[in-house]
């Protein structure tokens, strides 16, 4: 009667609704996978890579698409000759780091009582046999410097560096040495429509859960919040709580109802967690916390005061992705001789949601 026995599930393979799943096909990513693809097999064939700067908001596909083209590489018959590191700037955010992860992933493990140059020779070292290095390096914006990519740059004859952000500044205050040895090439990833957002957890579903067992309009619903979110993520981790709710309730269909509970209970799911914002956002957001309801003019000198350092141009341009994101509002103003200006109002990350 539509009801669950002890020990069975609705979930097929609960792995892939795991933060870390890359599915085999990433749908409405395509043109973007290939152009990756391409940057890489370059060396394959005996030539020089290119850089790419992959940008994009968060929980539409960069890291995903770039782990996907990184793990079907590896299985080619001659993936040994161009080994692919993947460097996540969060976790290894100094020279030292990077580089000591990138001999690691090489396959060279005894780095302990080695310096930074050393390091950079035994990678050198190693790759003289191979032709060349893939490295990609995600959330790029989180390094605290930028040594390393002018090291890789200069001393890697042959190598292809794919730089991940969803900062939309990252690069306007690079080391000009550093920029004019990268001069990468940009690839967009466009925030997804409602019905890419809707078609991939679609596809989502198909790997996580048995055949038949979600109802068409439980999965309209929760494609319909991950929407107002623009992140897929936060749509993939409802999929997990309707099922999870429906199993609970020993339901074999995950129906409409569990779909709005799921939704309800993962009310508390903030906008963009704040762990994706880099350093100087998160420093305006507090500001803007602190400083609500002065004009920009009146904000940008508070910022100044409280020892920011970039110009008032990009502080504006930070402003705009905050207000993306929907962390804050600029609300337009007239301010007499000033003219048209805009004042500030804290949003942050308490909201829910069903506010939206």
């Amino acid at each position: 009667m539509g009801l669950l026995l002890s020990g069975q599930t609705i979930f097929s393979n609960s792995d892939a609704l795991d933060p870390d799943f890359v599915p085999k096909l990433l749908p409405h990513r395509e043109g973007q996978q290939q152009y990756i693809a391409y940057a890489i097999k370059m060396l394959f064939a005996g030539r020089n890579g290119k850089t790419l700067l992959i940008r994009g908001s968060s929980g539409i596909g960069k890291t995903a698409a770039t782990k996907r083209v990184l793990m079907d590489l590896e299985e080619a018959e001659d993936s040994e000759k161009v080994p692919q590191v993947f460097v996540n700037c969060w976790t290894q955010n100094t020279t030292f780091k990077i580089l000591t992860h990138i001999c690691h992933s090489l396959g060279f493990k005894f780095t302990h009582n080695m310096n930074t140059s050393e390091v950079l020779v035994k990678i050198k070292e190693i790759l003289k046999s191979k032709n060349g290095l893939a490295v990609a390096f995600d959330e790029i914006d989180k390094a605290e410097d930028y040594d390393f990519l002018y090291s890789l740059s200069e001393e890697i004859p042959k190598k292809t560096i794919i730089l991940i952000t969803n900062d939309f500044g990252w690069g306007e205050d690079l080391d000009p040495r550093v920029k004019s040895r990268l001069m990468p090439e940009l690839v967009e990833f466009p925030e997804y429509t409602y019905a890419e957002t809707e078609n991939i957890l679609k596809e989502r579903v198909k790997y996580a859960f048995y055949q038949g067992v979600w109802d068409a309009e439980a999965i309209k619903r929760i494609a319909e919040q991950a929407y107002k979110f623009r992140d897929v993520r936060i749509g993939v981790v409802m999929l997990r709580v309707a099922g999870e709710i429906a199993e609970m309730s020993a339901s074999k269909k995950v129906k409409l109802e569990h779909a709005e509970k799921a939704i309800a209970k993962t009310d508390a799911i903030k906008i963009k967690a704040s762990t994706d914002l880099t350093d100087d956002e998160r420093f305006i957001l507090d500001l803007c916390k602190i400083h609500a309801g002065k004009i920009f003019g009146e904000f940008f000198a508070e910022y100044v005061k409280a020892g920011g350092k970039k110009s008032d141009r990009t502080v504006k341009r930070i402003l705009d992705k905050l207000e993306n994101r929907k962390l804050i509002k600029q609300e337009a103003v007239t301010e007499g001789l000033q003219g048209r200006s805009s004042k500030i109002i804290y949003i942050g990350f308490e909201k829910k949601l069903n506010e939206f």
